[in-house]
């Protein structure tokens, strides 16, 4: 029995030893992780002509399929399609590159794209800590090894086969797969993977270049994608080739000249394309129709039983463009974006039903706005930005909008002029009631008529300019009237309806160094023009800092403080960096000094604040570990903030909250001098949000 044991232990630890970590080569793997560090200059300025071409296949579809960003084409019409595109990439580092399209064919209708979040997996980036864009951690990066469990083959002419796999479980942000790596140098020459992230199954193939800039991109990637998204089915088999050796002239930039494709294209197009492309052109009239063939009985046979007529033309099919522009305006604007471009501008409108823009929490409630972006070209260095929003807050009943007209005459500097229209959350403070029961009663009943509440109308002028490289100015002036949102009965009670303020502002921003905080300074003073102009004199600092760690980890933190030295009255303390939101801008834009818990009317009671916000963001950190759901989870958050206010005791918000490919979800605590108080979260939707 003993022997029997020592064999059996003998034999697992053989196992162990051969299929376990210790066949890992450290030596080539550290010369995979240098390998970037080593070449990284040579990439730098370095441009490549790369040749591109799609085959997509709809297998199933749906009139979900009109929901999905840049795929409203597909949802109805041929369900087979071919594109070609000829780009000029331009690389400022391994993550930084710009790409301009040259050239651009497809049989897609009226030459449009579509899936535009494939053009991500063109360019794998594997030195890099992500592959594709901000995403899919890097198994061949060293940051990422905690991630991944590896495997080292020896094979001919110093060449190691790599295997790759998620260490603990499988999860979006982490793929599985083989490469080969040059042994001497640790260049990867060849890359076959496969993952799945934003409801997008890949599997690539990637043969990598051999010296220079080039051996940091690929030479040929071939990948073929699967989505699956409410009963549809796309796939995609595509093939990018890089470094083509016909550079076309800088001010090229045409759709739909297959002539010009057909002189530029370095490899052949498939049987599969080349029939696409003669099925486009026999439904488009390019081709002509070959005569059946008939034998020379069957001739005779006619003309002898059949009387010769006049044949009738074939009826002519009529396109019904009425119907086609009308089901496009609202494909391409009620569901997607809308954007036109020229040499002087762009005029670019979001979507008019977005779940991007929705977002919910349990203090605010549901909101949901709309953008519209706009741009003017007036010289090199300067242009004209319109970009206004509008917002409606549900549980509030309340529309928000802002327009600001910003002109930069100088970009260089980043000067210029900004003229902003718009309105904030509606303000006001208990101080009304308190003062109007001193004169008129303690038992006088004030619920529910809104007496302390204000609509804040706004005009805000501001100039700016970047005075050295670490020095930023801003002065303005901002008007603002705010009126009763009861004036019946605030008349009743002897009070005004209506306030106004004009104060002039200035800003001074300061950032000591790359790696030190911005650090800003506010300072606001209203000028008294009559008994209805509020004089105030209001100081803010506040000081913020975003620190990158390793694995696209982050560090944010905030701090800041404001009070009034001077008051007419205390109905309205508006500070600029401490204000309630009811329209949040989206996730990544809420990190601002906001408490999620925080009563809204406290934001406007205090003649000063005291706060501080830190949080931290991770791409995967324990939400990843809970089995079946965990493997969506995209990108994990921790949020501690503090603040100190008039009249309450230190208010503490803890809070936890994820990204997964559907939406964003946040948990949060507050607490009153470290007691428990309330509990609520926050919700936005992520959906295509990448598309």
């Amino acid at each position: 029995m003993k022997r029997l044991l020592l064999a059996i232990l003998t034999t697992l630890a053989i196992v162990t030893s051969v299929s376990g970590e210790t066949q890992v080569d450290s030596l080539v793997m550290n010369r995979m992780y240098s390998f970037l560090k080593n070449n990284v200059d040579k990439l730098e300025g370095f441009s490549t002509n790369v040749y591109a071409k799609h085959l997509y296949q709809i297998h199933k579809r749906n009139a979900t399929m009109m929901a999905v960003p840049s795929m409203y084409n597909f949802s109805y019409g041929e369900r087979v399609y071919v594109c070609e595109e000829y780009d000029r990439f331009t690389f400022h580092n391994i993550a930084h590159y710009e790409n301009k399209r040259q050239a651009y064919c497809t049989t897609i209708p009226r030459n449009r794209s579509a899936m535009s979040v494939l053009f991500m997996y063109l360019t794998p980036n594997f030195y890099h800590v992500t592959i594709y864009d901000d995403h899919v951690l890097s198994p061949f990066n060293k940051e990422n090894r905690i991630y991944y469990r590896y495997k080292t083959v020896p094979l001919a002419n110093h060449k190691v086969r790599l295997y790759f796999r998620p260490r603990l479980v499988r999860n979006t942000q982490l793929v599985r797969g083989k490469a080969i790596i040059d042994a001497l140098t640790g260049r990867i020459e060849q890359v076959e993977m496969e993952g799945e992230f934003d409801m997008i199954r890949f599997q690539t193939l990637t043969m990598m270049g051999k010296e220079g800039a080039h051996a940091l991109l690929p030479r040929i990637c071939q990948t073929n994608i699967s989505f699956k998204f409410g009963g549809n089915h796309v796939t995609s088999q595509f093939e990018a080739v890089f470094d083509c050796p016909i550079t076309l002239a800088d001010s090229v930039n045409v759709k739909g000249d297959r002539d010009l494709m057909d002189s530029i294209r370095p490899i052949s197009l498939s049987p599969a394309e080349l029939a696409v492309w003669d099925d486009y052109d026999r439904r488009n009239g390019l081709v002509e129709e070959p005569e059946p063939e008939v034998d020379s009985d069957t001739i005779q046979i006619t003309q002898t039983w059949v009387k010769e007529e006049e044949p009738e033309p074939a009826p002519r099919r009529r396109r019904n463009y009425l119907k086609e522009i009308g089901w496009d305006l609202i494909g391409e604007n009620l569901i997607h974006s809308l954007k036109t471009e020229g040499d002087k501008g762009y005029l670019k409108l979001s979507p008019i039903l977005d779940p991007q823009y929705i977002s919910y929490s349990q203090s605010k409630g549901l909101a949901y706005r709309i953008k519209l972006g706009a741009k003017y070209k007036i010289s090199e260095t300067s242009y004209i930005n319109f970009n206004p929003y509008v917002g409606y807050n549900f549980k509030f009943r309340e529309f928000y909008y802002k327009a600001p007209i910003h002109l930069y005459y100088n970009d260089k500097k980043d000067a210029g002029v900004e003229l902003i229209f718009g309105n904030d959350n509606r303000i006001g403070s208990s101080v009304i009631l308190d003062e109007i029961k001193q004169q008129y009663g303690e038992d006088l009943d004030l619920d529910g008529k809104n007496l302390e509440l204000f609509d804040d109308n706004y005009i805000r002028l501001r100039h700016h300019i970047q005075a050295t490289k670490r020095l930023r100015l801003e002065t303005g002036l901002v008007f603002h009237n705010r009126k009763s949102l009861n004036a019946e009965e605030m008349r009743k009670y002897g009070k005004e309806t209506q306030y106004f303020s004009l104060a002039p502002s200035l800003s001074v921003k300061w950032m000591p160094s790359s790696k030190a905080p911005m650090m800003s300074l506010d300072y606001e003073r209203g000028v008294k023009v009559n008994h209805q102009y509020i004089s105030y004199e209001r100081w803010e600092a506040d000081a913020s800092y975003k620190q990158p760690l390793c694995r696209t980890q982050q560090l944010n933190l905030r701090f800041g403080g404001g009070l009034y030295t001077a008051k007419d009255n205390n109905f309205f303390m508006d500070f600029a960096n401490f204000r309630d939101n009811n329209i949040p801008g989206g996730w990544d834009d809420d990190f601002t000094g906001n408490f999620q818990l925080l009563n809204s009317r406290l934001y406007n009671e205090s003649k000063y604040y005291l706060r501080g916000n830190v949080s931290f963001e991770t791409p995967l950190m324990a939400g990843y570990l809970v089995p079946i759901v965990g493997r969506y989870v995209e990108r994990e958050r921790v949020y501690v903030s503090s603040l100190s206010i008039d009249n309450t005791r230190l208010y503490s918000e803890l809070g936890y909250g994820f990204t997964c490919r559907i939406f964003s979800m946040g948990i949060f605590t507050s607490f009153l001098n470290y007691q428990y108080q309330d509990m609520g979260c926050k919700f936005t939707f992520e959906l295509f949000n990448r598309w």
